[in-house]
């Protein structure tokens, strides 16, 4: 049985969710959880396989809570769960590295798939979301400039000084996740891996 965990601050989401997994043979439910923070209290003594992260919450949302969680348990599997086919959001994912990524409106059987396969070590995309991701990187190879916000600029600046989120909110007088969405966003926007990836593409265009 796959020990399943699901993270969402819609009840009827949640709840809806649980009864037709608990439905399904390979799988167990294990917990519900209304907030990644109620999740990660929880998560250090819950045996656990696989999480299903809402990727839209209002305390801590699931691209943040990605991380955290897997500094607790290094092997479990995350797959994300969003309304949103939005490239930046499923870029974001990437880089976050959870291991799948499905839109709310997957049907039983697609879950369930993607539940499977991520947990044969495979990642698993919902063809849209799969899409969404190819043409993204089509149009940044084709040429699509990038545009950044005067505060992105300012960020990367910092970067180039090789500044951590905890100096740049410090920096700036904002908050570290404030620090850490702008950076998780400068890497989305240009396509970089990590700092020394947003260190060169400064450099290539001239903001160090």
């Amino acid at each position: 049985m796959i020990k399943v965990a699901i993270v969402d601050d819609h009840r009827l989401f949640r709840q809806g969710l649980s009864v037709i997994l608990a439905s399904k043979e390979s799988v167990e439910v294990v917990g519900k959880y209304e907030s990644a923070i109620e999740l990660l209290k929880a998560l250090p003594d819950l045996e656990v396989d696989l999480i299903l992260l809402d990727i839209d919450m209002s305390e801590m949302d699931g691209i943040t809570a990605a991380p955290e969680i897997f500094k607790i348990k290094p092997t479990v599997k995350v797959v994300i769960l969003s309304m949103h086919l939005s490239s930046h959001k499923i870029q974001d994912a990437v880089a976050a590295k959870v291991h799948g990524y499905l839109l709310k409106t997957s049907s039983d059987e697609e879950v369930v798939a993607a539940i499977e396969q991520v947990m044969s070590g495979k990642d698993y995309f919902s063809k849209e979301a799969h899409e969404q991701l190819v043409e993204s990187f089509r149009a940044r190879d084709e040429g699509q400039e990038v545009e950044l916000t005067p505060r992105e600029i300012e960020i990367l600046k910092l970067v180039c000084e090789e500044m951590n989120s905890q100096e740049i909110a410090e920096k700036l007088f904002i908050s570290v996740h404030t620090a850490e969405t702008h950076r998780r966003n400068l890497l989305s926007k240009t396509g970089c891996r990590n700092s020394v990836g947003l260190v060169r593409f400064a450099m290539d265009r001239g903001y160090c």
